[in-house]
């Protein structure tokens, strides 16, 4: 089941469009793993890929995944994924913190591509 975070986030997620294929990941993670809690989508005046139209950015929280950690579930969608073959540095899917504390960052791109079943 996914969950929203709060009343903000839901009302976020629904003002614009979604890139497809992050609604695909994250029905992903869902089928897959559970427990998706999305903590952020899109945010107004965003220079990044939360602030896209259609969003390409959304957070979930990681601290619900113990096994496999949400490390292991980053490294899940990126095997599966590619952010943009022209950009291999550039990943999916990863475990950060921006200031607002340790979650999992969700992100695609127009060149995003599935690689593997």
């Amino acid at each position: 089941m996914i969950i929203v975070k709060n009343k903000k986030v839901f009302l976020d997620l629904l003002i614009v469009a979604y890139d497809p294929v992050l609604i695909s990941i994250l029905g992903y993670v869902d089928k897959k793993y559970g427990k998706a809690v999305i903590t952020c989508g899109y945010r107004h005046g965003d220079t990044g890929v939360h602030g896209t139209i259609p969003c390409r950015g959304m957070d979930i929280r990681s601290h619900v995944y113990h096994n496999p950690s949400a490390e292991e579930i980053c490294k899940d969608i990126n095997s599966k994924w590619q952010y943009d073959p022209n950009r291999p540095d550039k990943v999916v899917a990863l475990v950060h913190d921006v200031g607002s504390g340790i979650h999992i960052h969700l992100q695609v791109y127009p060149n995003t591509i599935f690689i593997k079943e």
